[in-house]
C-alpha cells in the first residue's frame, strides 16, 4: 500500500528521492525533445559520403570528389573545382577522415570531421606537408541521395602551402 506523500512506481521512487526532480523538469521542459530522431541508415550514408570523397581525392580523383557536392547549393562550387584541381596538379594526396556523428535536421544534417591530408610535392621530392583540420559539413538529402551543400574551412583543400599547427 502507497501513501499518498510517497510515489507508487519504482522509477517515480527514484525520481522522488534521488533528486531526480530537477531531471525530470529538464526532460519536461519546454524544447527538450526538439531533435528529430535520426535513422541510422541516413548517418551511415552521410559517413559514406564522407569516405568515398577522401577515397577520390586520394586517387586525384577531383571530379569523383566534387561528384559528392550539390553544386546548385555549395556556395563556391567553382572555386573549390579549381583549388582542387591545382592541387592535384602540384601534390600527391594522401586523404584520410574519422567522421563524428552527424546532427541536425530534418533536412539539413552536419557531421564533424576530422580530416588529415599529406601532400606530397609531385616534381621536387620536398618534405610532405601535413594538414590536419576539423572541417564541418553540411549535408542534404537531393534526389534520394546525399550530397554536400557546405564545408568550412574551403582553404583546407587550397593548393597554397599552410603553416605548421
Amino acid at each position: 500500500m502507497t501513501s499518498p506523500d510517497r510515489p507508487a512506481g519504482p522509477v517515480a521512487r527514484r525520481l522522488w528521492h534521488g533528486g531526480g526532480i530537477a531531471t525530470l523538469a529538464v526532460l519536461l521542459a519546454p524544447g527538450a525533445f526538439l531533435a528529430p530522431a535520426q535513422d541510422p541508415a541516413d548517418a551511415a550514408a552521410i559517413r559514406q559520403v564522407i569516405r568515398d570523397a577522401s577515397r577520390a581525392l586520394q586517387a586525384g580523383n577531383a571530379p569523383l570528389f566534387l561528384a559528392s557536392f550539390d553544386r546548385r547549393s555549395f556556395e563556391g562550387f567553382d572555386r573549390l573545382r579549381e583549388q582542387l584541381a591545382a592541387l592535384g596538379a602540384q601534390r600527391r594526396i594522401a586523404s584520410s577522415v574519422d567522421s563524428g556523428a552527424p546532427f541536425g535536421g530534418p533536412a539539413e544534417w552536419t557531421v564533424r570531421v576530422d580530416w588529415l591530408l599529406d601532400l606530397t610535392p609531385r616534381l621536387d621530392p620536398g618534405p610532405v606537408e601535413r594538414r590536419r583540420e576539423t572541417i564541418t559539413v553540411g549535408m542534404r538529402k537531393l534526389r534520394g541521395r546525399w550530397r554536400i551543400v557546405s564545408l568550412e574551412p574551403r582553404a583546407f583543400f587550397s593548393s597554397a602551402p599552410q603553416p605548421a599547427r
